[in-house]
């Protein structure tokens, strides 16, 4: 196991189906770094590379996002919001519980990055905060004006993505010098700016001018992240694994027939790049 390489998983809701895809790969062929983090659905796919449970990974990429409770009505009316997040979490872990002592005793560390709400700006939790409530993952993945808040370590907490699109930083942070870059984004991807009407309703769903700022900036953060990556990638210190192409799955995707190929993607694009990825992992 490489003590210097980072893995960073970017949110992207349901796209997160090839990042899962991409993990089952990593974990068939044994590739097992020491710190990984993420935020919103990477955060959900990462815990089960961490504990190293394969099943698990199609589970939460593929047939959890395609439950009837997962978007729309349902949840609205069962949790405030139009993400069903506590009927994802029940149905992972009613069909594939997650490992807890493979948890706490995996070589893999792993952080999980919140948006504090009243702060306005993101903290990351290792994964000693991950309990059988599931709460840190929960509040991870509290969409922006989709999901209510959760409250965690007495404080209120929402989906990072706000600031933290991609946590390349706190990998840095963290120590790692190379850093391997899953992205639920099709290269030549350009985040545009939130639209007037999504900024609006924010000032009115948060009554905070703060958190309208950031979702205001939003893009332009994105954009330096990837700034980041970018110049690390000249550098050799980062790799960057992606999706070669958009098969018509956005980050709301439910269709099983759209996520497994999506899935499929992930895994076979990994394997086909799987000795390249062993080198960067190995050279000094």
């Amino acid at each position: 196991m490489s003590r210097r390489v980072g893995l960073v998983a970017e949110g992207g809701g349901t796209k997160a189906a090839y990042s899962a895809g991409a993990l089952k790969c990593f974990l068939e062929n044994g590739i097992y770094l020491p710190y990984c983090v993420g935020i919103s659905a990477g955060s959900e796919i990462l815990l089960s590379y961490v504990t190293r449970q394969i099943d698990r990974m199609e589970i939460t990429g593929i047939d959890a996002p395609c439950q009837k409770e997962v978007i729309g009505i349902r949840p609205l009316l069962k949790e405030g919001g139009l993400f069903g997040i506590e009927a994802t979490n029940d149905f992972i872990e009613s069909r594939a519980p997650l490992d807890f002592e493979a948890l706490r005793n995996s070589e893999t560390q792993m952080d999980v990055g919140l948006y504090n709400i009243k702060e306005h700006t993101v903290e990351y939790f290792d994964k000693s905060y991950v309990d059988k409530d599931m709460t840190l993952i929960k509040a991870s993945c509290a969409l922006l004006l989709l999901s209510r808040p959760y409250m965690f370590n007495n404080k209120k907490y929402m989906d990072a993505g706000l600031v933290d699109m991609i946590s390349i930083e706190q990998s840095i942070r963290r120590g790692n010098e190379k850093h391997i870059v899953l992205s639920t984004k099709e290269k030549g991807y350009v985040r545009k700016p939130a639209p007037k009407y999504q900024q609006l309703l924010a000032k009115l769903v948060y009554h905070d001018d703060k958190i309208v700022d950031d979702l205001r900036r939003r893009h332009e953060r994105y954009n330096e992240q990837w700034d980041k990556i970018a110049q690390l990638e000249k550098e050799g210190k980062a790799l960057v694994l992606r999706p070669s192409k958009d098969i018509g799955v956005s980050r709301y995707t439910t269709d099983p027939k759209k996520l497994r190929p999506w899935f499929q993607l992930g895994y076979d694009e990994t394997l086909a790049r799987l000795d390249e990825i062993k080198e960067f992992i190995d050279e000094d």
